[in-house]
């Protein structure tokens, strides 16, 4: 029976292990074997951690392309008023002062802040110039309308994000990070079940080869879907070098 190929992405690895979970309490007659009841309790917890972990680094990829979009989007609300600012015709000039004035009290240094101090930043800025007196500014200047709903959008959009992974978080208490938690469940696979099923199919072919090798075929799907990716990339480790 083949190991798992250690170049099996981390999402391959909880995928793995999530069908032969079920593989396992399918097979009702070895419920109860003293070394695979254990073995397969370790693998759930295991299982479990890394499908939370998986979901919090997603979520945190999630938050900081959110936050890069609010970089985006504050970048781009400087440089429209900016602009206006500098503009020779009067009647652009005088608003993009004004509303400039505002942006220029957060500075874009704003950015460099933890994500709590950069998002209370990003609020202030939208309140004040959400005042009712700088209204005829931004309806005066084309743009400038549109490029304040975008920050808002995004700092809105980053703000749901941010309390999305803080629950992510929350959820997984002890904090191993996916790639973290794959080695000791890749261990947990090849070196103890493959093993043990690899030797009680020999010793005990009436109780165990249905089992030994429905896992072997759940193992060997992952590793062709390595290997097909593999042959298309051939920077990819070869099976077993990672």
């Amino acid at each position: 029976m083949n190991k798992l190929s250690t170049s099996a992405r981390t999402t391959e690895v909880d995928d793995t292990s999530d069908r032969l979970l079920v593989l396992y309490k399918d097979e009702t007659a070895l419920a109860e074997d003293p070394f695979l009841k254990p073995l397969f309790g370790e693998m759930q917890t295991l299982s479990d951690r890394i499908t939370e972990a998986i979901k919090r680094d997603r979520v945190l990829s999630e938050m900081e392309d959110a936050d890069a979009q609010v970089e985006t989007a504050t970048r781009s609300l400087n440089a429209v008023l900016k602009g206006y600012r500098a503009m020779p015709l009067e009647q652009y000039s005088t608003a993009g002062k004004a509303l400039y004035a505002v942006m220029e009290k957060y500075k874009l240094k704003i950015l460099r802040l933890n994500y709590a101090d950069q998002s209370s930043n990003i609020e202030a800025l939208l309140m004040d110039l959400s005042a009712p007196a700088l209204r005829p500014h931004i309806d005066a200047l084309p743009g400038v309308s549109e490029a304040v709903a975008n920050l808002r959008a995004a700092q809105t959009d980053f703000t749901a994000k941010r309390v999305a992974y803080e629950k992510a978080v929350a959820l997984n208490t002890q904090g191993a990070s996916a790639s973290e938690l794959k080695k000791p469940l890749l261990q947990l696979i090849n070196a103890r079940l493959v093993p043990f099923l690899t030797v009680s199919k020999m010793v005990n072919p009436d109780a165990f080869t249905h089992f030994a090798d429905t896992v072997a075929q759940a193992i060997e799907s992952t590793n062709a879907a390595v290997r097909r990716r593999s042959s298309k990339n051939p920077d990819v480790p070869a099976e077993g070098e990672q």
